[in-house]
């Protein structure tokens, strides 16, 4: 459920209604039963976290035998081998999403996104099948590293370390910097320069900063 509302937020969704077929799960989530044991309360720790990213959300009981198509796709997932997934359509859990000592959700881990083939490559050193995608890899990876943490962050030829940001993150960003306690309402130019400045990138930033700049009623 964790990873379904990371990927969920990625996506740009701000109301979610969520099923289960635990009934235990949601009267735990809802507050109806209490939570004893301790494994269990970092993983609702976790996915309060996640819910209170959304405007309204809401988590509803399904009978199991109603809940059949989710049980069935479980299933498949399953019982695939990680070299037969499509890495552009399945969303890879690359580790547990509690940790000790973690309060936030790794997002990196849950999502796939632009980041993924990096963060795997830089840990795996495994080589995409796809000719193209490996020549392409090999030329840009030498920017890349990981840091302590597997956060992916990327070397500028004459600017910082950034960290490098998936989409559910780049809104927050582009509005901080181009109206909030950074702001002039820069240009296209100026406000990516800007943000790699503050320290962050992402693959699409020119194109995802000229949209912006255009919806802005001031600009």
């Amino acid at each position: 459920m964790i990873a379904g509302l990371e990927l969920a937020k990625s996506l740009g969704a701000e109301v979610i209604e969520a099923m289960c077929n635990s009934l235990l799960v949601v009267n735990q989530v809802n507050g109806t039963f209490k939570v004893k044991e301790e494994h269990m309360r970092r993983y609702l720790d976790k996915l309060q976290v996640a819910l209170h990213r959304f405007r309204e959300w809401t988590l509803q009981h399904v009978h199991r035998d109603q809940n059949s198509e989710a049980d069935a796709l479980a299933n498949l997932g399953s019982s695939v081998d990680d070299d037969e997934f499509n890495s552009e359509t399945v969303a890879q859990l690359m580790k547990s999403v509690v940790e000790e000592g973690h309060t936030k959700i790794n997002s990196t881990s849950l999502t796939w996104d632009w980041r993924n083939k990096y963060i795997d490559y830089l840990k795996t050193r495994k080589i995409p099948s796809d000719p193209k995608e490996s020549r392409d890899l090999h030329m840009k990876e030498a920017r890349f590293s990981l840091s302590k943490d597997g956060t992916l962050l990327r070397r500028a030829f004459d600017g910082p370390l950034t960290i490098c940001l998936g989409q559910g993150d780049t809104e927050y960003v582009l509005r901080e910097v181009h109206e909030g306690t950074c702001s002039n309402h820069s240009g296209v130019e100026s406000l990516v320069q800007k943000i790699i400045r503050v320290g962050y990138y992402w693959i699409d930033m020119e194109k995802d900063t000229k949209e912006f700049v255009r919806k802005c009623d001031e600009c």
